[in-house]
């Protein structure tokens, strides 16, 4: 901000995508949201600002006389309070969450496509960041820049056969004997780089080529499967974004009706977060899945804020315990307690109880002594290409 007392920013301001995506699926709700949202942002703006509707989810709003980033700030602050309460209709509390991002417009007044462009890289920074706001710097730009290139090589990974799945086994947890493997990705580049989902998922998540990596990742799997003893199982990874998907059941099913696999070996594990956003459709979604007759299974569970309402409803067959409690549980009683409450319930509603992130002997008989049901961690093995897997279990 260059504290000129006549200065201008302009913002775009958007409905988060749990409301427009599928979160109301009806027309009557997206309809009411929309026009809530309409409703509650002429109460921010004020009479010397001006704002239009670009399309039924985004608002660009030029903001006069902001002459400083705290005058921004305080704007910004007063949006977030304007929405931050849910709007109730029916009955039903329907929250109404939003994204802003900023930039500021030229002096001449001039250059509004450019403060346009830079206003939506602030948006898209503030969306993956999960801020209510951004503002626009060149960080943004280089930002931006990046995760466009490194979409584009994994495009291209994805085109050429770079993506390669490894396996994990997953264990009984009373006689240590294999019952399956969690399927995980690892991008093998033409340089000789062996690199793992840490380094990319976010940014696939964020990005449309989550899908096809998704889609790539479960025919794999079930290709595997085809191959391997009919008593094990392979668990796959299924993003969020994916469960929005209408054909995901299409996927499945076609995969496991090309290579011949009962539908029980596949385990579709999610995680815990989908419950945040969408509850009715990722329920929906889950639902159908299992009508195949495929496992599911929640990931990290423990890390979330899904609520024990939720829990009682989800359509699942597992649990996995996050590694970070798993770790601990010896040196934590809180950790151990954790552990303990989620395996006793998870077998209260029938559900299986998988615990990653084994690495030590102790961990293991303390689980299996828990009658937790399966062990997944490094005290057993870490992941393995295809054939070294086959061939170490004899497959």
């Amino acid at each position: 901000m260059n504290g000129s007392s006549n200065h201008s920013v302009l913002g775009l301001v958007e409905l988060s995508d749990s409301q427009t995506s599928a979160g109301y699926h009806s027309c009557n709700s997206l309809r009411v949201i929309r026009d809530v949202f309409e409703d509650r942002l002429k109460g921010w703006v004020r009479a010397k600002d001006q704002w239009r509707l670009l399309n039924n989810n985004r608002v660009c709003v030029i903001l006069k006389d902001i002459g400083s980033q705290g005058e921004l700030e305080l704007a910004a602050a007063k949006l977030g309070r304007i929405f931050e309460e849910p709007h109730f209709h029916m009955g039903r509390a329907m929250p109404i969450a939003v994204t802003a991002g900023f930039a500021e417009i030229s002096s001449s007044g001039r250059d509004m496509k450019l403060a346009m462009q830079q206003a939506g890289l602030a948006l898209n920074q503030a969306k993956k960041s999960r801020r209510l706001f951004d503002v626009y710097s060149d960080q943004c730009n280089s930002n931006n820049s990046d995760e466009r290139e490194l979409v584009s090589r994994l495009e291209a990974a994805l085109e050429v056969g770079e993506l390669q799945l490894y396996y994990q086994p997953k264990v009984h947890a009373a006689f240590h004997t294999l019952i399956g493997a969690e399927a995980l990705m690892r991008w093998h580049t033409s340089g000789g780089q062996v690199i793992t989902p840490d380094r990319f998922i976010e940014v696939a998540e964020r990005n449309e080529v989550i899908k096809p990596m998704t889609r790539w990742a479960i025919k794999s799997a079930v290709g595997r499967l085809a191959r391997w003893p009919e008593e094990l199982s392979i668990a796959v990874n299924v993003s969020p974004k994916l469960l929005l998907e209408d054909d995901i059941p299409a996927v499945v099913r076609d995969a496991l009706e090309i290579y011949g696999v009962r539908a029980q070996r596949l385990n579709l594990e999610v995680t815990e977060s989908i419950m945040m956003d969408n509850q009715e459709v990722m329920l929906e979604q889950l639902a159908r899945l299992r009508e195949i007759g495929v496992k599911i299974s929640i990931d990290d569970f423990g890390t979330g804020f899904s609520s024990l309402a939720y829990f009682r409803d989800l359509p699942v067959d597992e649990i996995k315990i996050d590694k970070s409690f798993v770790l601990r549980m010896l040196e934590s009683e809180k950790d151990m307690a954790i552990v303990k409450a989620v395996i006793d319930l998870a077998h209260n509603f029938s559900m299986k109880v998988v615990a990653e992130g084994v690495e030590t002997k102790e961990i293991a008989e303390h689980l299996a002594d828990l009658r937790c049901d399966v062990l997944q961690g490094y005290f057993f093995d870490k992941p393995l290409p295809a054939e070294q897997f086959v061939q170490h279990y004899r497959l």
